[in-house]
């Protein structure tokens, strides 16, 4: 009897400890979920605080910029008349006035701030970054992308594919920078850190272009293996979402909003939209340029105009509602030679 008491003894404190364990196991999840919810509010705001600075950077420089007088509104139509006549009294001011462009009177460059060495190669793609006025990333087909302040012209970073083969093209935008190229992948850095953060693979071919959606959460790529695919990089494991196929390979794409249409430009001289959600091609206008399409940009503020650019030595452009060409720029000295060649 007294062993038998022992056993039931033996048996009630295992039960009890089995129950406190698997409570403590409890707490220790909530616990960690706790942490995991905390620490995403806490980067959340990050990126908030980090966000509103740049934009303050943005209008300080434009304040800067206002002040020299390289970008400036006239306050009415009096005191655009007595600014040009006053200016007319200097060759160099009165050059100035001619080069003004846009709605804003920006005026254009008439020649180079900075000329660089930037790569032991040909440098393949360079693009601005899309929330800070003064960086710019290049590719090159040293297989590096390199990103370089605009203001003194220093380099400032230089992220490698990890292998020799070229890179094809570069984006950058909220604080990632991303490359593709010949290698089949497309890579994505954090530029803070300088920490590979994704490497997508997928595409059976190289690939030949990449862009950032707004917001940074997905990323489109093309290839040569003709498809377009969308990827989500919003999680720490990126993600497939959406496979566009064409017949011709695609040379160069770009978003203006996430819920706008994907356009690209094709080696067929044509271009393509297409839907992210449903994945279906939207609009086709094929035969656009001689030789293929080497880029196409949404215009800023607008969801119906695109600016491509093709083989042919020329750049158009169209309007999407009607499907037509709205100009044609053509210039004796500008010669497409890559299907690279980018405009904005």
């Amino acid at each position: 009897k007294q062993f038998d008491g022992l056993k039931d003894a033996i048996r009630q404190l295992q039960v009890e400890n089995e129950e406190k364990t698997t409570l403590n196991e409890r707490l220790v999840e909530n616990a960690v979920a706790e942490k995991e919810k905390m620490a995403e509010q806490f980067n959340s705001m990050n990126d908030m605080v980090e966000k509103l600075q740049k934009e303050i950077s943005m209008l300080r420089s434009y304040n800067k910029k206002s002040e020299k007088g390289w970008f400036r509104l006239p306050n009415s139509q009096k005191e655009s008349k007595s600014t040009t006549a006053v200016e007319g009294t200097s060759d160099d001011t009165a050059a100035a006035q001619a080069r003004k462009w846009g709605a804003f009177g920006a005026v254009l460059p008439s020649k180079p701030l900075y000329t660089i060495k930037a790569h032991r190669e040909d440098a393949s793609c360079v693009m601005y970054d899309g929330t800070n006025l003064n960086l710019v990333a290049t590719s090159s087909s040293d297989a590096t992308v390199r990103v370089w302040d605009t203001s003194n012209g220093q380099l400032q970073a230089t992220f490698s594919g990890g292998g020799s083969l070229p890179m094809t093209g570069v984006d950058m935008s909220g604080g990632l920078v991303t490359c593709c190229g010949a290698d089949k992948t497309c890579r994505v850095w954090e530029y803070k850190t300088r920490r590979l953060i994704h490497q997508l693979a997928g595409h059976s071919q190289k690939i030949t272009c990449v862009k950032l959606f707004p917001g940074e959460k997905n990323i489109v790529t093309g290839s040569a293996d003709r498809s377009i695919r969308i990827w989500d990089i919003s999680r720490h494991i990126y993600t497939q979402t959406t496979t566009f196929r064409h017949s011709s390979t695609a040379n160069c794409s770009d978003v203006f909003v996430e819920t706008q249409p994907v356009v690209t430009g094709h080696l067929d001289g044509g271009v393509r939209f297409w839907d992210v959600r449903s994945g279906d091609r939207v609009l086709d206008i094929p035969t656009l340029h001689e030789g293929g399409v080497t880029s196409v940009q949404w215009k800023p503020g607008s969801s119906h105009q695109v600016l491509t650019c093709g083989r042919d030595s020329s750049m158009k452009i169209i309007d999407v509602r009607t499907q037509s060409v709205v100009k044609t720029f053509r210039n004796s000295a500008l010669r497409i030679l890559s299907n690279n060649a980018r405009c904005s």
